[in-house]
């Protein structure tokens, strides 16, 4: 009976201190974010967003480097010279070598 009679103060004590009370609420807060995993999947969305960013940028850059073949390939010149060294053709005032296994 002595120990109800002692919870019962300390209770009492405690909700007359509002910085206790705040600092109570919080770490209850605080403790069942954790119970359900909140924060985790909160933890995991952060991470997901850094990783989807690294990819956007990747993209990005993929995309600058194949805007950047598309407008060569518009080009003439880089057309003829990319089909003259892909089938080892030669142009009328290029000097062709040509070698014997022997």
């Amino acid at each position: 009976m002595k120990y109800f009679f002692s919870l019962s103060r300390w209770v009492h004590e405690l909700v007359h201190s509002p910085l206790r009370v705040f600092w109570g609420c919080l770490v209850f807060v605080g403790v069942s974010l954790l119970l359900n995993g909140s924060l985790l999947r909160l933890y995991g969305l952060h991470r997901d967003e850094i990783r989807l960013k690294v990819q956007t940028q990747q993209v990005t850059e993929s995309l600058v480097d194949l805007e950047k073949q598309l407008r060569q390939a518009q080009d003439p010149a880089y057309l003829e010279r990319q089909a003259m060294d892909r089938y080892d053709l030669a142009d009328e005032n290029d000097l062709v070598f040509v070698f014997s296994d022997d």
